[in-house]
């Protein structure tokens, strides 16, 4: 069976369209990366911690720590963690590059 990136190049017939396909997918892929991360947040908010998504550049996830997770001495763990989940989820390899809390949300 096709995954549905496969499908949407198969339909394409234009010549522009592989980069269309290449957004789709990026947008599809970036979507999948948001819903993840929210699914995790729950589990920090009880500890007083945060993690926020800020950006996807390719297969670098830059998210923001926020609350306990700020200085916390088991936050690259959770971080691995959350990386786990993403490889988990988008069946690529994945990195979770955090980011400096004082940065805005892009």
């Amino acid at each position: 069976m096709l995954n549905p990136a496969e499908k949407i190049v198969e339909k394409a017939p234009e010549e522009g369209a592989a980069e269309v396909v290449s957004d789709a997918v990026a947008a599809a892929r970036r979507q999948l990366i948001a819903e993840t991360i929210e699914s995790i947040r729950p589990n920090l908010q009880r500890d007083k911690g945060d993690c926020e998504l800020i950006d996807v550049q390719g297969d670098k996830v830059f998210v923001k720590m926020t609350g306990a997770c700020v200085g916390c001495q088991l936050s690259s763990m959770t971080l691995n963690g959350v990386q786990a989940k993403l490889v988990e989820a988008t069946g690529r390899m994945i990195r979770v590059i955090p980011v400096s809390p004082n940065l805005p949300k892009l």
